[in-house]
């Protein structure tokens, strides 16, 4: 089982060197093309994190797989190899997100759409929730086609449900009652 602390200390020191070495968003785009290259293709995360697979093979195998890494995700995967805690890496991205916000005075805030946001869109949303927040945010996108359309924001333990899905789920409940 995988622990949320011990994630969030990886990513908490991840940060930390990469806000030293001004290279917080650089870090971000790393580390969230390696998530979503391992995510692409499974048999990385499940060689990656294979219990009978040697560290020296895995350390060699992420060399091949990812050769343009910079030397700090080069470190922090040799680092989680050395600890068997190569399937924390998503939990990492997510703990770094936050650990962001938090130094920068972000709001985090997750918004779910059935398909990918416009740029356009993206930045009217963005306004839109800042100034109904009070407060800068950073939003974090997630696609879910089962949703039809509209979205959902989640943000502070808040949900604003504006799916088609929850509406129609809604419209039924009141034809059902």
């Amino acid at each position: 089982m995988r622990s949320q602390e011990v994630a969030r200390r990886y990513a908490h020191a991840l940060y930390q060197l990469a806000a030293e070495q001004d290279a917080v968003d650089a870090t971000r785009e790393e580390l969230c093309a390696v998530i979503e290259e391992a995510t692409e293709t499974r048999e990385i995360g499940r060689y990656l994190a294979h219990p009978l697979v040697s560290r020296e093979r895995k350390r060699e195998f992420v060399s091949r797989v990812f050769p343009s890494l910079s030397e700090r995700m080069r470190n922090l995967f040799a680092l989680l190899i050395r600890n068997r805690r190569e399937a924390y890496l998503d939990l990492i991205y997510e703990e770094f997100l936050d650990a962001r916000a938090e130094a920068e005075g972000l709001i985090p805030v997750s918004v779910t759409t059935a398909q990918a946001l416009s740029d356009e869109q993206r930045d009217r949303l963005t306004v839109n929730l800042e100034a109904s927040l009070n407060q800068r945010v950073h939003l974090t996108e997630h696609i879910d086609e089962e949703l039809l359309g509209g979205a959902r924001i989640e943000t502070d333990g808040r949900v604003i449900d504006g799916s088609l899905r929850a509406r129609l789920e809604g419209l039924r409940a009141r034809l059902e009652t």
